[in-house]
């Protein structure tokens, strides 16, 4: 059982609801179903079988999670990070590699447009009876507002600082596929350089991991998966300006995806194959800005 830290719960949710109701996709399964072992039960949930396949297989490839694991999952109350702490829980009852999950929120003392209700996320944790923490951190804005790269970066510091006094090794996020090419063509772009969200990234000298298992899933499949689930998932809508660009080149690329099927799978593959001599950078003599 998780708790508060602070006093009491002031709502402050005004974010808006997913359609994650019996208007929506609809599946086999309900929410308190068990964790799906075999492949008998493949029948019985075809989609969630095919995801925890397909994220067990991302969790191998990049030794995402070792036994005796202690890992902290980052839940905003997106459709992303439901999905990611469902997964995580049903393979504990068949993953040869038992580890420990922490659900955690973060609540900021700022208004802000689609931040999840902290009170609608405690029940939810208990009624699937995760263990929780939700934590109020008071921030200060600065002169120029928050941001989209102020609020990611003030929500990994609170992560990494209750890892690190709880004891957990492992922080797990809910970037998807789509997160990782966007933030792809964000800093090629924007930023003039060729990097991206890794699957896994040792920090701290290797005393703490950021995972992200989702890594090679589209979000059409957490999207699909927040509908046959039902969770009590907001949309954030951020006015910021790195959001618009995010925004952007998400339109961009479904337009791609209209005419290539492959596009984005092609493009995460593309990640592990640079062909770095057919990059200008190995040819470079002199250091020269042009």
């Amino acid at each position: 059982m998780g708790e508060f830290e602070r006093e009491a719960v002031t709502p402050l949710w005004t974010g808006v609801f997913y359609p994650c109701d019996e208007r929506s996709v609809e599946i086999s399964g309900v929410m308190n179903e068990k964790p799906i072992v075999n492949k008998k039960m493949k029948s019985e949930n075809a989609f969630q079988y095919y995801l925890l396949k397909k994220v067990g297989k991302t969790i191998k490839k990049y030794g995402m999670i070792e036994k005796g694991d202690r890992i902290l999952v980052g839940v905003s109350g997106g459709k992303d990070s439901f999905t990611l702490l469902k997964i995580l829980q049903d393979r504990k009852g068949f993953y040869p590699n038992q580890y420990e999950l922490l659900a955690l929120h973060v609540v900021f003392d700022i208004e802000c447009e689609g931040r999840a209700d902290p009170a609608v996320l405690e029940d939810y944790f208990v009624s699937q009876g995760y263990e929780y923490r939700i934590v109020k951190q008071t921030v200060d804005n600065g002169e120029k507002g928050p941001s989209s790269f102020w609020c990611s970066r003030n929500r990994r510091r609170v992560l990494f600082d209750t890892a690190n006094r709880l004891g957990y090794n492992k922080i797990a996020l809910g970037h998807h596929r789509n997160d990782v090419i966007e933030t792809l063509l964000i800093n090629l772009f924007y930023h003039s350089e060729v990097s991206t969200m890794l699957p896994t990234q040792r920090l701290f000298g290797g005393r703490l991991s950021i995972i992200r298992p989702l890594y090679n899933l589209p979000e059409s499949d957490t999207r699909k998966f927040c509908y046959t689930h039902h969770f009590p998932a907001v949309s954030c809508r951020c006015p910021s300006q790195d959001e618009t660009k995010r925004e952007m080149f998400k339109r961009l690329l479904a337009e791609v995806e209209k005419t290539h099927p492959k596009a984005m799978l092609n493009a995460i593959r593309a990640l592990e194959n640079v062909r770095e001599e057919y990059l200008p950078g190995s040819t470079v003599v002199d250091d020269i800005v042009i």
